[in-house]
């Protein structure tokens, strides 16, 4: 079982290290996308991936912070992508449109220093549930009870393996409860097919 924060610490600037580190989070989750699997799918990034954070105070105001990538990004989620389906057990003309929101989901887990500016050190250790998201409903924020937060990627990508396809957003979000769950991080041990870990 894979804990997030009680993996021991690494340089996030050796770049294996990182990608080692993001699969470690990422391959025990792939349940949770699992029905987006797609046998003889192809799915192509088409501009660039964005992440918000939001927390809710003690009242009704959420916070929020959001924004782009680095570029360089890019390359990094094409290589995890294969690597996270190779490790998953998952055949090479499968393809998964919510993989690259999980990526860098993950990618933001495993990096120290992108958790401390985002304020989520203590957060990514509370309960948390996987949740899909329209693109209608990514333009809002999420329904947080107070004192929650959560994590939130999108990024454009288009069927390659659908001739005319337009791109669309594949949202993914990470929603971390003020521990009145008693749920486990979704990383702990194999989770359900809802997307929550089994209490």
């Amino acid at each position: 079982m894979i804990r997030a924060m009680s993996l021991p610490p690494i340089d996030t600037n050796d770049p294996e290290a990182l990608l080692l580190r993001v699969l470690e989070l990422s391959v025990p989750l792939h349940p949770a996308i699992a029905a987006f699997d797609e046998q003889g799918a192809n799915y192509l990034l088409e501009g660039a991936p964005g992440v918000a954070s939001f927390h809710r105070d003690a009242g009704d105001v959420i916070g929020h912070v959001s924004g782009s990538p680095s570029p360089l990004i890019m390359p990094i989620l094409d290589e995890l992508r294969r690597r996270h389906m190779h490790a998953a057990g998952i055949s090479e003309d499968f393809d998964n449109s919510h993989l690259p929101a999980l990526l860098l989901l993950c990618c933001y887990i495993a990096d120290g220093q992108a958790l401390k500016r985002i304020q989520f050190e203590d957060v990514v250790r509370r309960p948390a549930q996987v949740v899909f998201m329209d693109e209608e409903s990514g333009t809002h924020d999420p329904d947080l009870e107070p004192l929650d937060a959560a994590l939130r990627a999108w990024t454009p990508i288009r069927a390659d393996h659908i001739y005319g396809s337009p791109a669309h957003p594949a949202i993914l979000e990470l929603r971390f409860a003020a521990n009145r769950y008693s749920r486990h991080v979704p990383w702990e041990g194999k989770l359900g097919e809802t997307g929550h870990v089994p209490g």
